[in-house]
């Protein structure tokens, strides 16, 4: 032939003609193509950058001017950027303003244009139908063309009176009101609500929006107020930033919001790092299933191929023709991808922003990312044919065209370099663990120190170093995996027959079953290195959680504060009443008998007695009744005795090294102090003093400050209704029901991810292996084997291939545990016994048991001529 033309000409046609085959590698390409363009797409839309950034910041602005309370702050190396405002430089601490009374017109340049940026300023409390609600207040003029973008009218209006507002269309359902209808806030004002109106971030959440000056809220000395300025023509943003920032006032420019200063951090190749790793996997794994569908297909392309080589082609010929089906196939898979995921994005961009927790200002599409994609999916097809186009190249053309395609039956030799390519990865995986772990010992120690909830480790060699062991590992396994499918015909003779074909086919076919057991263990590892990682990331959360009450406990704090109610007996015993109640515990803080009604606590300080450092507390010293502590255990028991015998117990044994402890009132007062052991794992107590009741009424008044309900049962949802309505606000009831351990969710998500990728793999090399062996199928047939047999021969090549699969997958995810332990700063090494058995056992037994159901027991007779 020695020209393109006629393989194309065949190539084409080829693909028209086993159109299944073609819609199979098509959609194996196609889906990973479609998956990444909507997530290339939707997460971009839903993070955007560059202009779009802009408009949902800033909105039409020049920039953005905050006016913090202090004269000076800290200069910005970088550049004003959009993460992150510099404190007050140093010296400057003292507030000089207070932000929501000034006026920064003054400051800035003739011509300018200043509007009140629409702002979260806290929490307000809104009547609700049953109870008070905590919602978000966002005060500004979202109605100004500075402020479009930053906020979406569905409905109505923005509100411009100080007695106006407009809420979030989910808060207006939840209250039942309209437009034009009214609301109230916890003190009974009411506003008129105006518009039904969402922020572009989180659009689905409580929010109620307020002109400036409303009585909603009242803003704090000290909290910074934002403005968008529009600046004249010949105004130097970066110039004027550098300017005010010397006078206490922080302009972040357009410019630096659309093209951000670089700030260079080493730490943040590592996620790079692994997402490359992770998208490289995954186009091996399309190319280990496509090219097993090309495998066969080359095979039964065998007469064709062989006229081919008949008619004058050569070798190259044949592998022209393989590589353009590869090629066409990429194609149809690439393009159905781009346009299935075009289609996926714009009819369901009301999904896309409920998932995103943000609007959809503007579509930003990562081309370059998109164009890699598809390159890729196109270069996965070639690759998909590039094996069994050599195969078939090397072809004799008498077998050819006697449609015979040789077995591979000899060379079932593990290749050395597979063995140390392997052993290579091992090593490098524990060699980054050890320096993992070294550093997760360190991170404790500082955690230690610095008092941090949780110590984790990721430093970026140990990372890396991990990452490619598991890739040398899987690489490695890869290419031993076919000489291992060839041995397994040997011990094939001692199962039943249907497993003894299993077994031989798979070593006779390994071209098929390789690529196929190879994409399953991938796929598997992933998801075993996903079990590892939630068995250690729940490890770590529990060991962290610190409950709010003894388990099966209610606990109420009360206050002034909004969103409390403050402390009475009658209170109490109300809420007791609702309740299935069993006892009741107070605690209380010491207060000054001198000072005047609702003044704070008193000061605690702990000295210790070796370094003369002081550990000072607002409102240490807790009122805890012994009993409370009694019902803990022993070790509650023994700080009970010392409570009762009139001590000051300190949560460590550094606060006090004197034996002693000061109260800081209108007169200092030394109390006997000790440490009796560890406190009670309790946010309420926890790097808090203690005192008894007794010991308390001697020194002064004991404000409560929080109950808690020994009940007997857990309340019901009408009960808990029912002291929601009692206290008019939700949320101030807390039953403690301990720890909730997301790992049955995590396990059922394993279990169906892993479920899924196998039956896919297995799916597809037993169709083919069916499609391939159909004549051996009749053989068997017509030499009297019953109609199940094919169902049962069926089943056992699906399990094989799944059992093996999902063994190796197994044991390369667990090469990721020890990391994740690091990572996730587990307390102990966590291993998912129960996910990873399911993996192993239940997986590929529920993979044979679907090929069973799913395969026909009759099949028309066919020749057997090879």
């Amino acid at each position: 032939m020695g020209s393109w033309g006629p393989p194309l000409r065949i190539a084409r046609r080829t693909t028209r003609r086993h159109f299944g085959r073609t819609l199979l590698v098509a959609a194996l390409i196609g889906l990973p193509v479609f998956a990444g363009t909507v997530l290339g797409v939707s997460g971009r839309t839903s993070d955007p950058s560059g202009e779009t950034l802009a408009r949902i910041t800033i909105g039409q602005a020049d920039a953005r001017l905050s006016v913090t309370p202090y004269g000076k702050l800290q200069p910005v190396e970088t550049g004003p950027n959009l993460y992150g405002m510099p404190g007050p430089a140093e010296g400057h601490e003292t507030p000089v303003r207070v932000p929501a009374n000034f006026d920064p017109r003054p400051m800035l340049p003739a011509g300018s244009t200043v509007v009140r940026a629409p702002s979260e300023m806290g929490s307000v409390d809104i009547k609700g139908p049953s109870t008070t609600n905590g919602v978000a207040l966002i005060v500004g003029e979202p109605q100004n063309p500075l402020a479009k973008d930053l906020s979406h009218l569905d409905q109505g209006r923005f509100p411009v009176a100080p007695t106006e507002v407009a809420l979030s269309p989910s808060f207006a359902k939840h209250l039942g009101v309209t437009v034009a209808g009214t609301m109230q806030d916890a003190k009974g004002t009411s506003y008129q609500v105006v518009g039904l109106a969402r922020p572009t971030a989180q659009p689905t959440d409580w929010w109620v929006f307020a002109a400036p000056g409303t009585r909603l809220m009242t803003p704090a000395e000290s909290t910074d107020i934002s403005w968008l300025v529009d600046l004249p023509p010949t105004a130097d943003p970066l110039a004027l930033a550098t300017a005010l920032s010397g006078k206490g006032f922080y302009l972040l420019p357009r410019a630096n919001i659309v093209d951000p200063p670089v700030d260079f951090n080493g730490d943040a190749i590592a996620p790079y790092v692994a997402m490359t790793l992770v998208v490289g996997f995954g186009i091996l794994e399309i190319v280990l299933l496509a090219g097993t569908a090309f495998a066969v297909g080359a095979r039964r392309q065998t007469r064709e191929l062989g006229l081919v080589l008949s008619a004058g082609g050569t070798p190259r010929d044949v592998r022209r023709i393989v590589l353009l089906q590869g090629l066409f196939a990429g194609v149809v898979g690439v393009t159905s991808g781009l346009v299935l995921a075009a289609i996926t994005l714009l009819a369901g961009r009301p999904l896309w922003e409920q998932v995103s927790g943000s609007l959809f200002i503007a579509w930003q599409v990562p081309w370059g990312g998109i164009a890699l994609i598809a390159a890729l999916g196109l270069a996965a097809g070639v690759a998909a044919a590039t094996v069994p186009a050599i195969s078939a190249s090397r072809q004799a053309p008498l077998a050819a065209l006697s449609g015979r395609f040789a077995a591979t039956v000899a060379r079932t030799r593990i290749r050395k370099p597979a063995v140390v390519m392997i052993i290579a990865g091992v090593v490098l995986v524990v060699a980054g663990s050890g320096m993992l772990a070294a550093a997760l010992a360190a991170a404790r120690t500082a955690q230690s120190v610095a008092g941090a909830p949780r110590a984790s480790a990721t430093p970026l060699g140990p990372v890396v170093l991990v990452l490619v062991g598991i890739t040398a590992v899987l690489i490695g396994v890869v290419w031993i995996l076919p000489s291992l499918l060839g041995k397994l015909g040997g011990p094939a003779r001692h199962l039943p027959l249907s497993g003894r074909l299993a077994l031989r086919d798979a070593a006779r076919h390994r071209h098929r079953t390789g690529p196929a057991t190879a994409a399953i263990m991938m796929a598997v590892a992933a998801t075993a290195a996903a079990a590892f990682a939630g068995a250690n990331s729940t490890a770590a959360d529990a060991v962290s959680y610190v409950p709010q009450a003894q388990l099966g406990n209610a606990m109420v704090r009360f206050g002034d504060d909004s969103g409390s109610v403050p402390y009475s007996t009658a209170i109490e015993q109300h809420i007791a009443g609702q309740l299935p109640t069993e006892r009741v515990y107070r605690f209380g803080m010491i207060q000054d008998p001198d000072s005047p009604p609702g003044a704070g606590p008193l000061w605690m300080t702990a000295t210790s007695g070796e370094s003369g450092r002081e550990y000072g507390f607002v409102g240490a010293l807790v009122v805890v009744d012994p009993a409370y502590l009694d019902a803990i255990g022993a070790e509650g028991r023994k700080l009970a005795d010392r409570l009762r015998a009139g001590e000051v117990l300190v949560p460590h044994a550094e606060f006090t090294k004197t034996g002693t402890v000061q109260l800081q009132g209108a007169t200092t007062t030394t109390l006997k102090a000790t440490y009796a052991g560890d406190f009670p794992k309790l946010e309420l107590l926890r790097d808090q003093l203690m005192i008894s009741s007794a010991a308390a009424a001697k020194l002064g008044k004991a404000g409560t400050f929080a109950v808690e309900y020994d009940l007997k049962r857990l309340p019901t949802d009408d009960e808990i209704a029912a002291v929601d309505r009692l206290l008019g606000h939700d949320g101030i009831l807390v039953v403690e029901q301990g720890f909730q351990d997301p790992s049955r969710r995590i396990l059922l998500w394993v279990i169906g991810a892993a479920a899924v990728v196998t039956l896919l793999g297995v799916a597809i090399s037993v169709s083919l292996s069916a499609a391939e062996g159909r004549a051996d199928l009749a053989t068997l047939a017509a030499i009297g084997a019953p109609p199940r047999r094919r169902r049962s021969l069926a089943a056992a090549q699906a399990w094989v291939i799944g059992q093996l699969g999902c063994v190796l997958g197994v044991g390369v995810g667990a090469l990721y545990g020890y990391t994740s332990h690091a990572a996730f700063g587990s307390p102990y090494f966590a291993v998912p016994w129960a996910g990873l058995a399911s993996i192993v056992v239940v997986v590929p037994l529920f993979a044979g048991l679907v090929a069973w159901v799913l395969t026909r027991s009759r099949l028309p007779m066919v020749a057997r001529i090879n």
